[in-house]
């Protein structure tokens, strides 16, 4: 059974690399032909909406058809509009809107691909016989390794090739990734529910989610956070440190240095929650780590030149966020029945990633209307007033809640 959760953990593995490539390349692509800030961030906000919207919609849909043939069909998909990105950058005749369409069909196939992951992780990880948090655990250190790799190896091949050539790198991860599910991921993937039919369609299979979704004050919670510290997190990584780099002496290649800083220590710490998350509370974790370690980057940028001193605040930060994504993830999991998980994940995910498009675009205004250390001290100071929330509503009391049931009994509950 954990052959299906290795195929899985290895294909996101390599999807993840190529989008960390992609996620550096793609702005420093626009804000090098454009010399615009704001036009990097609606590049951001061009991917982004496409990209949300598309999870939120798409979650009746992988509750149907099923995650795996979904996210097969995404990411090849996903091969071609990436491929077809980096190929029409190559022109000197192509215009802005055509690059930001592209981009917007390469974001929308991904929010298709990515809800469908989201949905088949916690099969995979039942069928794997491990506990819902050790299972998210391993799944959010292979999206920090990805990040370890993927940022750094982004800087070196942007300075050495350019960024239009990077994005096929990007391409072909998905085209392996569509290939390692399709062979690897069966067990539990592919299974209808016959519960599922009572539905009765796409219209009222969506509002279910939003029922749940609505009836679930915790959800609500991290949804309604997760919205301000995305919009934060995109203005940071789309629109201020390709602004910085390109403000300093020291190349596109300080992109990759940051990332790897950060990296560094988002892998250091997800060994290290791997081994005592059982032992500490869900709770009091989520709330110091998210407040220390969300806005450290951000203060970095604003109020020092030093590049030992933003690379410092990265590698901190890294390691502080590892534990979020685990917590969030193992919470949530167990609090969604199975087979509505697609559509519940989707209205979650949405509504969480909503900001991300504004990010871009707010970041981009910020930094050409007030300067990156005005903008970047906002953007702390707002991330810093958001992550106080776990520490001041008792509903995030829930976040421990469950964790001693295994995931196999969890997904399957109600």
């Amino acid at each position: 059974m954990r052959r299906g959760l290795a195929g899985l953990l290895a294909a996101e593995a390599i999807s993840l690399l190529g989008s960390r490539i992609t996620f550096v390349a793609l702005p420093w692509l626009v804000l090098t032909s454009t010399d615009s800030a704001l036009r990097a961030g609606l590049a951001g906000f061009a991917e982004m909406l496409p990209y949300v919207l598309a999870g939120l919609l798409g979650g009746p849909i992988v509750d149907r058809v099923g995650p795996r043939p979904t996210a097969v069909a995404a990411d090849a998909a996903s091969l071609l509009a990436v491929s077809g990105i980096a190929i029409v950058t190559t022109t000197d005749t192509v215009r802005y809107h055509t690059l930001l369409g592209l981009i917007a069909l390469a974001g929308a196939l991904r929010g298709f691909g990515d809800t469908a992951k989201r949905a088949l992780l916690p099969r995979v990880i039942a069928d794997a016989g491990l506990t819902t948090e050790r299972g998210t655990t391993l799944y959010d250190g292979i999206s920090r390794a990805a990040t370890l790799l993927g940022l750094p190896l982004a800087g070196l091949l942007v300075a050495a090739v350019g960024p239009a050539r990077v994005l096929l790198v990007d391409a072909a991860t998905f085209g392996l990734c569509a290939l390692l599910i399709t062979v690897y991921v069966t067990a539990g993937a592919t299974g209808h529910h016959p519960a599922e039919d009572e539905e009765g369609g796409y219209a009222a299979a969506l509002r279910c989610g939003f029922r749940y979704v609505r009836q679930d004050r915790l959800i609500i919670g991290i949804m309604s956070m997760l919205f301000a510290t995305n919009l934060f997190d995109q203005a940071f990584a789309t629109v201020f440190v390709p602004v910085w780099v390109r403000e300093s002496p020291h190349g596109p290649a300080a992109l990759g240095v940051l990332g790897s800083a950060f990296g560094i220590g988002a892998v250091a710490g997800n060994l290290l929650w791997t081994v005592i998350a059982p032992r500490l509370p869900r709770r009091t974790t989520f709330a110091v780590c998210f407040l220390a370690g969300g806005p450290a980057q951000l203060f970095a940028l604003a109020l020092t030149d030093r590049l030992w001193l933003v690379l410092a605040a990265a590698a901190l930060a890294g390691a502080l966020m590892s534990t979020i994504n685990p917590i969030l993830l193992a919470a949530v999991y167990e609090r969604i029945p199975v087979r509505v998980q697609g559509r519940v994940m989707s209205v979650l995910i949405a509504f969480s990633w909503a900001g991300i498009p504004l990010g871009g675009v707010l970041g981009g205004w910020a930094a050409d209307e007030l300067g990156l250390r005005t903008g970047a001290l906002l953007a702390a100071i707002g991330y810093l007033t958001v992550t106080l929330s776990p520490f001041l509503f008792s509903v995030w009391r829930s976040l421990d809640e469950h964790r001693a049931a295994p995931a196999k009994t969890l997904v399957t509950a109600k």
